[in-house]
């Protein structure tokens, strides 16, 4: 087949990109495009060698797979082996659970429908960009395409004239693309991870194959291939500047740098042009020739870096990019080279470049699984008692007991006995504590106010749902909205029960989503306080970026990990949507603000350990339970009942006449 330097040094190109976004993705906010960048030249090289062989009557498709095992499993399969060993030694069981099954998954071709099915995307998951395997997505997506392109090729392709199919892959391409477009608002993951609407990238370099093979345009002029080249250049470089994964992606967003591509796949057919020069630059083709091994190293590297050390910084990056090539070049010559040397037959191929090694790597991923079946349980080892003592220092608040957050509820729910805390004397609360998951971690806070002042409280808490009595829908993720909607639905028709109403949210990532949160939140405390109930307003708790509440269970087994005291300043988005809540709250005589920023930030300094050296936070935004009665201990220690408080246990009715 015809070599194309201008390939590879697109490939180059498309992963230094996906590299550079993934070390910190504002230096190349578009670069996760270099994935379809792939798909598009994987597609236009598979379909071209295929119609190719179709054309000498040559094609054999068991041919084909050993040819793609052979191009793919041998270096995979180190990766997947040494990430495996790695994980073992530096992550938390359960960590190393997920990623051994993630393993499993990719072994078979599937690890884009594990982390479809699977991935955890909770409140309190683990940061994606901390699992070891997740990039094997792609791959899964490219192997399912070729389990049945190929065969679609083999038994259509020559019965149909060239321009009709060349019409009917352009049609099923545009209906991917459609396709992820219509579901991402309502299954983002599926859109994210699976074939259906990834497999139009594959077909634009398909289209592209077929079109220059079967001539069905004619060679470009070089006048003519500088512009179509040049329209591509702009259309790759335009989305890897100004694209963001704000954008719902893929779907027609995913337009526009495969068409690039697909140009440029074109344009470089029909002769040489500036462009074709510049990708044929030897650095790049060096790149281009190792991309694949450096698309399987980095992301495990830079997951692993992440999980024990946090942010990548400027010198952290530029070592592990470094380490990265470094590595994908050996896996280049000790590893791809040989492997695509081999002349063995398929059934050697199969045998010892995929199902034995697989089944090695397959066993030790079991042993992660099941670690008690196989050595013990983890629990009676030293090391499992070590961690089960750190890990009782620090949980979520939504755990504690008396805290209500559900996902979604019912109005049973709304009545529990459980979510009432706070004075001892009987009767019915006095106040309900209603928001997400910032109300709920400040549950031991307004207990500890609350016994202090006398009253009983309930609380409810939705997940990632404003306390708003309008619709919700325009600042929340989709596959939030019915839940959210029904939850506020039923809160709001009990909250005439309570004299007052004291609310609490994400109020910052809600502002930020759109500038029509604030005015909505505040009509409906007008509402409220208009309705003679009182409504006290809780900030904001200021966010601590890079705080890991595992950093003392990973320094168990991870060498030099600082775990001491983090000082950090109040972040301006949480110190601006509070002052407008302040500032709010002073206009309204049935309106109270409580900010506890002073306490957990003294001197404008926010500190993530408390004077005991106990973890204040559970992760970056959410108190810990223990930090919550902890705050809450310490308010009432300081100044007794706040004065936002103190007007609980006078009823609403008296104070509306201020």
């Amino acid at each position: 087949m015809e070599y194309r330097a201008d390939i590879d040094g697109l490939r180059a190109v498309a992963v230094l990109a996906v590299i550079v976004f993934h070390i910190h993705r504002a230096l190349l906010p578009g670069g996760f495009v270099g994935v379809d960048v792939f798909f598009v030249i994987s597609g236009f090289l598979i379909s071209r060698n295929i119609v190719q062989e179709l054309h000498l009557g040559r094609f054999s498709i068991v041919e084909f797979y050993r040819r793609r095992i052979k191009r793919i499993a041998p270096a995979l399969l180190v990766v997947t082996a040494i990430t495996l060993v790695a994980a073992g030694c530096l992550m938390l069981p359960e960590d190393v659970h997920d990623t051994a099954r993630s393993a499993v998954f990719a072994l078979a071709s599937l690890a884009n429908v594990y982390f479809w099915l699977y991935q955890d995307t909770g409140y309190f998951a683990q940061d994606s960009l901390q699992l070891p395997l997740l990039h094997l997505w792609s791959l899964g997506v490219e192997e399912q395409f070729y389990l049945l392109w190929p065969l679609a090729l083999a038994i259509s392709y020559q019965r149909v004239a060239k321009p009709r199919y060349v019409w009917a892959m352009t049609v099923i391409a545009l209906g991917s693309f459609w396709l992820g477009s219509h579901l991402f608002a309502r299954m983002p993951s599926f859109v994210y991870y699976l074939l259906p609407t990834r497999a139009g990238e594959l077909l634009l370099g398909s289209i592209v194959a077929v079109l220059v093979t079967e001539q069905l345009v004619r060679p470009l002029a070089r006048s003519v291939s500088i512009w179509v080249a040049a329209g591509g250049v702009a259309l790759l470089a335009a989305s890897l500047c100004f694209m963001d994964e704000s954008m719902p992606f893929p779907g027609w967003s995913a337009l526009p740098p495969t068409a690039g591509t697909a140009l440029l796949l074109l344009a470089g057919q029909g002769g040489p042009n500036f462009v074709a020069r510049a990708l044929a630059w030897r650095p790049l083709i060096a790149v281009g020739l190792i991309s694949y091994s450096a698309y399987l190293w980095h992301w495990p590297l830079l997951a692993l870096y992440r999980y024990s050390y946090g942010e990548i910084g400027v010198g952290a990056g530029i070592v592990l990019l470094a380490i990265t090539l470094t590595l994908a070049w050996l896996s280049y010559v000790l590893v791809e080279q040989p492997a695509r040397r081999s002349r063995a037959g398929v059934l050697r191929v199969l045998t010892l470049q995929l199902a034995l090694p697989g089944r090695v790597i397959g066993g030790l991923a079991l042993l992660f699984i099941y670690p008690q079946r196989v050595g013990g349980a983890l629990s009676g080892s030293v090391y499992g008692a070590q961690l089960a003592a750190v890990r009782a220092a620090a949980q979520p608040a939504f755990l504690a007991p008396g805290v209500c957050q559900f996902q979604a509820i019912t109005a049973s729910e709304l009545a529990l006995d459980r979510c009432v805390s706070g004075a001892s004397a009987s009767g019915s609360p006095a106040a309900i504590l209603w928001g997400d998951a910032n109300a709920a971690h400040y549950v031991g806070m307004v207990e500890r106010i609350a016994t202090r002042a006398g009253f009983r409280f309930r609380n409810i808490e939705i997940g990632s749902c404003p306390p708003l009595l309008h619709d919700p829908a325009p600042f929340i993720d989709a596959p939030r909205v019915a839940d959210c909607r029904h939850a506020n639905q039923l809160v709001r028709a009990h909250l005439a029960d309570y004299p007052v109403v004291i609310l609490a949210g994400l109020w910052n990532s809600y502002d930020a989503r759109s500038a029509e949160f604030l005015p909505q939140l505040f009509d409906s405390i007008r509402t409220l306080a208009g309705q003679h109930r009182a409504v006290v307003i809780l900030g904001k708790a200021p966010t601590v970026r890079g705080f890991d509440r595992k950093c003392r269970e990973k320094a168990l087994r991870i060498p030099l990990l600082d775990c001491g005291q983090m000082l950090l300043p109040v972040a301006a988005d949480v110190a601006a949507v509070n002052e407008k809540l302040r500032t709010f709250a002073a206009l309204l005589p049935n309106v109270a603000y409580f900010d506890a920023t002073a306490y957990l930030c003294p001197h404008g300094q926010c500190a993530t350990l408390d004077s005991a050296g106990e973890p204040r936070y559970f992760d970056y935004g959410h108190l810990s339970a223990q930090g919550s009665t902890s705050l809450g201990e310490q308010i009432v220690r300081v100044e007794g009942v706040p004065p936002a408080f103190a007007r609980i246990a006078t009823p609403p009715a008296q104070d509306s006449g201020k």
